[in-house]
């Protein structure tokens, strides 16, 4: 085979544009914000005050949807179109949302989160599974623990996911909208 039939069977790759990557850079940094954004807002929603998780969903929402506004700002010159501007606050949202998932991931391990939860999957063990299992190492304790930490993973990882992208989408499109 010569080098010009070589040839033909490559793919080229193509380069990244210069406005996308700005509108990437823009969208992650917002993310990152978000992120620490939401951890206060965990950690701030782990203290037991009457009417607090009243503030604290509210307080979700609007971090998000600021989270979408952030990404459009950071990006703000290099929007060109309404679809740019929901890429950014995309992007932004997945970014916050896989971050506060493994937040979220770290609370539970440490007991501080979903514990009723990870109670409850140590329930559905009866006592002799559960010396069968602690005969393989694997105490009650870490079982409520993994509950616990599956409850994180699948509340936050999933739906907090998905949630976090659609209102960071709303939010870059607000600011597009509004700029």
């Amino acid at each position: 085979m010569g080098p010009e039939q070589n040839r033909s069977h490559t793919r080229s790759i193509k380069p990244i544009s210069q406005p996308a990557r700005v509108l990437e850079a823009g969208a992650l940094r917002a993310g990152a914000a978000g992120i620490v954004a939401m951890t206060v807002l965990i950690l701030i929603s782990l203290v037991d005050i009457p009417l607090l998780p009243c503030l604290v969903i509210p307080g979700f929402v609007l971090i998000l949807i600021a989270n979408g506004m952030l990404a459009g700002l950071l990006s703000n010159e290099r929007l060109n179109s309404l679809g740019q501007a929901r890429q950014a606050g995309l992007l932004a949202g997945l970014v916050t949302g896989l971050g506060t998932t493994f937040v979220a991931m770290v609370l539970a391990a440490f007991g501080l989160m979903f514990t009723g939860l990870g109670e409850g999957v140590r329930a559905q063990f009866t006592p002799a599974q559960l010396q069968n299992l602690a005969a393989m190492g694997i105490s009650p304790q870490t079982v409520r623990i993994a509950g616990a930490v599956f409850f994180a993973l699948l509340i936050w990882g999933v739906f907090g996911t998905v949630i976090a992208a659609a209102l960071g989408m709303l939010g870059a499109h607000l600011y597009y909208r509004l700029r």
